[in-house]
């Protein structure tokens, strides 16, 4: 990327209306060239609210989460050594992170549940109220924390533990993420602050894959039919962007599939705002009693015919793929082994994360109810996330030492495979 090209905006004579159109431009927005072949081009949308991106450095990775994840890019540019800029991006969410020589030095965020002011009461730093008074008679753009300091709230050592905290759960909240787009410019970017910090990326990496896990046990929990979440009566009405928006929907129905579908937004990210809401006590969570329980079920019946199909379709492949395994060595073995693969996988695929290989098999209604409160194309995701485990079973197939011929067992399977 040449630093002229990239520099400037493209002109308003560049832009047709027809063009802006198309390419959904509001009227506060504009075009930015950040990268550019002979085959292709990558353009940034500029607008006020935007997330400033480097014009003086060159843009050297870009890549979708879904088939790269986050923490093996944030490995490679640690490994490297690398000094930069890197920007995430998913919905209405987006994210920064600054290195140098590989090392975290700093990290931002969009999101509400990233705020300093979120994060030190979440901590114990500061209390509700100091945070409510604070954001009252807060004036942008003076920094947030030099504020607090300034209304005697906290002293100056523990806006810096409250900083470096904020920093490092911003970096680690990025790897719950199973989908998105980042980008990373090369070379070094300082952030518009005095603050930089020295953070060792690799503990982050860490901690944030173990936060991952956790959040996944959390998701599974949630979409327990039996579970209700409700909002603290008032506390909408302060809040903004996605969390306003969850606890609005959160109102109208406590289910939390429901208001995933409701705001948009995929299991895993809303989880982890879920989680932030509870934990600074603007939600609470309930069981309902067995009686109660009503499955809020948006998609029509034909819709839930054809998702019931595809799914046994893949569970009947699945349960004849592991019989020759459990066959040979137990169902309890391969039992463990699949967990581990659906811990692995459930990051790109929410729909595995919880389930249960009892016997070795799955429950196709237990799948099928799971998939009715997901978002989005359900088969499409019934399909990607069953279908990287039937892939593991064929390749268990083929390589167990204790089954012989197993590419003429796989032949004959290609009928239900068709089904699919």
């Amino acid at each position: 990327m040449g630093q002229i090209q990239g520099a400037a905006p493209l002109s308003e004579r560049e832009l047709s209306p027809a063009l802006r159109e198309r390419l959904g431009l509001s009227e506060l927005q504009s075009l930015r060239v950040l990268s550019s072949t002979p085959r292709t081009l990558l353009l940034e949308r500029t607008g006020p609210d935007s997330t400033p991106l480097p014009f003086d450095r060159e843009l050297v990775l870009t890549a979708d989460v879904r088939a790269f994840p986050l923490a093996d890019l944030l490995q490679l540019v640690h490994a490297s050594a690398k000094s930069g800029f890197l920007y995430f991006e998913h919905g209405d969410c987006a994210k920064t992170v600054y290195l140098h020589a590989g090392e975290v030095v700093f990290a931002t965020s969009n999101q509400r549940v990233d705020r300093l002011g979120e994060c030190l009461l979440r901590s114990g730093a500061i209390t509700t109220e100091q945070l409510l008074e604070a954001e009252q008679v807060y004036k942008p753009p003076a920094p947030f924390g030099r504020f607090l300091v300034e209304l005697g709230f906290l002293s100056p050592r523990e806006l810096w533990d409250g900083v470096k905290a904020q920093v490092e759960e911003t970096v680690r909240s990025l790897f719950a993420f199973g989908a998105g787009t980042v980008l990373f410019w090369d070379g070094e970017v300082r952030p518009d602050n005095v603050v930089r910090l020295a953070l060792p990326t690799r503990r982050l990496i860490a901690e944030g894959l173990s936060q991952r896990d956790v959040l996944l046990r959390f998701l599974a929990q949630l979409e327990d039919p039996a579970v209700r979440l409700r909002p603290v009566d008032g506390v909408a009405r302060r809040l903004g962007g996605t969390e306003r928006s969850i606890l609005e929907a959160l109102a109208e129905d406590g289910s939390f599939p429901a208001m995933c579908r409701r705001v948009g937004l995929d299991p895993l990210s809303g989880a982890r705002t879920v989680r932030l809401l509870r934990e600074t006590r603007k939600l609470t969570l309930e069981r309902m009693d067995a009686r109660e329980v009503v499955l809020a079920d948006s998609a029509s019946v034909p819709e839930q015919q054809r998702l019931r199909e595809c799914v046994r379709a893949h569970v009947a492949l699945l349960c004849e793929l592991a019989t020759p395994i459990i066959a040979v060595e137990g169902a309890e073995a391969l039992r463990a082994r699949l967990a581990q693969v659906v811990a692995e996988s459930a990051e790109r695929h929410p729909l595995l994360a919880g389930l249960d290989f009892a016997g070795g098999v799955l429950d196709p209604e237990a799948v099928c109810q799971r998939a009715l409160r997901f978002p989005g194309d359900r088969r499409r995701a019934v399909r990607a996330a069953l279908g990287e485990l039937v892939s593991y079973l064929e390749f268990e197939l083929l390589n167990h030492p204790r089954i012989a011929d197993a590419q003429g067992y796989l032949e004959d399977l290609d009928k239900l495979r068709a089904a699919l």
